[in-house]
């Protein structure tokens, strides 16, 4: 084959136009490294001359925003930085350290003429004690009572705004005891006892004397004479929230004080509602037999009293009150899964079994907990339901050009993960459609499973299947399921329930890493396996946190006698709260056991990480298990202990 002079000339361009591009991007990368040192080491002169070279590298601002936080007196400058940069991440985090310094040099008329309203009760008493600053004092005294009026404890910047606020004639008797009864109800002992020493009324510190002892000691309420001293405007409410109280502790205590006491009180509608709906979800939770009768007691409902009146007659077997409670769920409710589940087992229970099984074969269309439930009744295979996204390199290779995923994808050219994986929710805020979905196969390329996930899940696309549940971290996984005599696929789905494969997660909780391990169990397994134990970081990498999370996931395998769902219910509760939960007079089918435990996020936990094992099974060829594998019986463990519901 002949080839022409011309073609050859071009490729030869070609080539060399795209060695030069790569040259020119290396040494910007060089550059810009070399600029971030001369911030660090104070070099403004070499800054800006090389910063000039920069202009047109994706990552510049990144320099810009470096440089200005380091000199938050260059108000110009940040209010260019600002502007040119509207509504992006580092703009927003410009803008608090520049307030904040602000603030810090009491330059009043710029931190309000640059203020931007926030929930933050910090930021709101920085805001009107600048105003207080600038003379704006019956303006900023007046909005300082609202910040006031809050059960809990303020920050320390609120410190000089409140002292102005209570000295002066806005701060009044009725306010200090509302703030005191908010005190009270969020179980703040110390900030009431210091509200009630600010009460000037012998009856009002009267009264809040006896809040405080209910406060420490609900039980006192048991006594009919303990509020003789009482006024007789706060003796209901005493009672009401006293009883409230004893509720989480001890449901049948509080039974028994509320049909005997209640009658001595003025109780309006909202507050008998109140105790009675409190009472019949407590029954539910402790799996009373009572607990349907007393709500049929309610007179009013809402979605969850619903729910839990479904559950009481599931707890009591009675299967006619079931459906019955189940007419009563809005239509939009009747057509979740779980209900849609329970609906079938009603039907079979009541001998309607045509109706059962056509809703088990609408229902087993889903790759779900319930979906996989209906299936194992009808004996069939689970339905995955694979169906990838398709992503051509021309759509990826588009939105990668795009000027905000040109940025994350620089941060990754220079192996900062953590700020190209924290800009990535600046590029891909405002996509829909195709492009969230191209988003979401670009994260899957990179092997940013969290990010991919939670990337379809906002375009709410769930049959990509190998992309909502990966495959990573496979030496550590296999490694440790053989360790602990584990199946990997239940570690695989503890990691994607956990952390998404996100290595470096860390829960407001505290716990830490692919497993979540919290730092207090993971220094007790260390101890235990005696490893070499440094501190809570140790958990961030992955050879750790799969080994410590496989080794306790097992130990609670085996405290509950290798029941699958009990040890995920106590990898996610807690060994205590789950015996508590066994506290049962009787033998309870796991489905029903799972659908009646008391913390909503249990709930749910349970469900998942179940269903992500079978779906991690059956990524790797394993058919063998089934959802009614995992629905062991569960058994009655004589715990005599209560709790407080959640």
């Amino acid at each position: 084959m002949r080839v022409s002079l011309k073609a050859i000339v071009f490729t030869v361009v070609v080539f060399l136009w795209a060695v030069d591009c790569s040259a020119t991007i290396d040494e910007q990368r060089l550059k810009f490294v070399q600029a971030e040192e001369m911030i660090e080491s104070g070099d403004d002169q070499g800054f800006f001359q090389l910063s000039l070279e920069l202009v047109d590298y994706p990552l510049h601002f990144y320099l810009s925003y470096q440089w200005l936080s380091k000199h938050l007196d260059q108000d110009q400058k940040i209010q260019q930085f600002l502007r040119d940069n509207p509504s992006t991440l580092y703009a927003r985090m410009l803008h608090k350290q520049w307030l904040d310094a602000l603030y810090k040099n009491k330059q009043w008329d710029a931190y309000l003429a640059n203020y931007q309203d926030s929930k933050s009760k910090q930021a709101q008493c920085r805001y009107q004690w600048a105003r207080y600053q600038l003379n704006y004092q019956t303006e900023a005294l007046t909005a300082a009572k609202k910040i006031w009026l809050t059960g809990y404890s303020l920050p320390r910047d609120c410190d000089q705004l409140l002292a102005k606020f209570t000295q002066s004639s806005f701060l009044t008797q009725k306010l200090i005891w509302q703030r005191f009864r908010m005190a009270i109800d969020a179980r703040q002992y110390d900030l009431a006892s210091y509200l009630r020493n600010k009460m000037t009324s012998k009856i009002a510190k009267q009264d809040a004397k006896q809040w405080l002892s209910l406060l420490k000691n609900p039980d006192l309420i048991a006594n009919a004479d303990v509020l003789q001293n009482a006024s007789k405007a706060q003796k209901a409410d005493m009672f009401v929230y006293a009883v409230q109280r004893i509720i989480g502790l001890d449901v049948d205590k509080a039974l028994h004080i509320w049909d005997a006491q209640k009658s001595r009180f003025k109780l309006t509608k909202e507050q008998l509602h109140k105790i009675d709906r409190s009472i019949a979800l407590q029954l539910t939770f402790s799996k009373s037999d009572k607990a349907y009768a007393y709500f049929s007691r309610l007179k009013q409902s809402d979605e969850a009293t619903r729910a839990w009146t479904v559950r009481a007659a599931l707890i009591k077997n009675d299967w006619i009150a079931v459906q019955e409670a189940l007419n009563k769920l809005s239509s939009e409710e009747k057509m979740s899964e779980r209900w849609r589940y329970w609906q079938g087992k009603a039907f079979l229970q009541t001998n309607q079994l045509k109706k059962a099984r056509e809703l088990f074969i609408d229902l087993a269309k889903e790759r779900s907990y319930y979906g996989f439930l209906a299936a194992d009744y009808l004996q069939q295979d689970y339905l995955l339901a694979d169906n990838p996204i398709k992503a051509d390199e021309q759509e990826i290779n588009a939105l990668l050009a795009e000027k905000d995923f040109v940025v994350v994808n620089e941060f990754r050219a220079l192996q900062r993960t953590k700020q190209a994986q924290r800009y990535w929710w600046q590029a891909i805020r405002g996509l829909k459609g195709t492009k969230l979905l191209v988003a979401a196969k670009i994260a899957e390329q990179w092997r940013w499973h969290k990010q991919a996930i939670m990337t379809v899940a906002q375009a709410k696309y769930w049959d990509d299947v190998s992309l909502r549940f990966p495959f990573d971290f496979t030496d550590e996984i296999q490694e440790n399921a053989r360790l602990q005599g584990l199946d990997e696929a239940i570690i695989y789905g503890l990691v994607r329930r956990e952390s998404m494969f996100d290595e470096t997660a860390n829960s407001p909780a505290g716990a830490l890493g692919l497993m979540q391990v919290m730092p207090k169990t993971g220094k007790q397994i260390a101890k235990e396996i005696k490893f070499p134990w440094r501190s809570s970081a140790d958990l961030l990498g992955a050879s750790v946190s799969v080994k410590f999370g496989a080794y306790y996931y097992k130990q609670m395998l085996d405290k509950f006698s290798g029941n699958f769902a009990l040890a995920a219910a106590a990898y996610n509760a807690g060994p205590d709260s789950v015996n508590r939960w066994l506290n049962l007079d009787n033998v309870y089918a796991a489905d029903l056991w799972i659908e009646t435990i008391p913390y909503k996020e249990t709930r749910a936990y349970v469900a998942a990480v179940l269903t992500y094992t079978l779906i991690y099974q059956r990524q790797l060829g394993d058919k063998r298990s089934l959802m009614s594998d995992f629905m062991i019986n569960i058994q009655p463990r004589n715990v005599s202990q209560s709790y407080e519901s959640i």
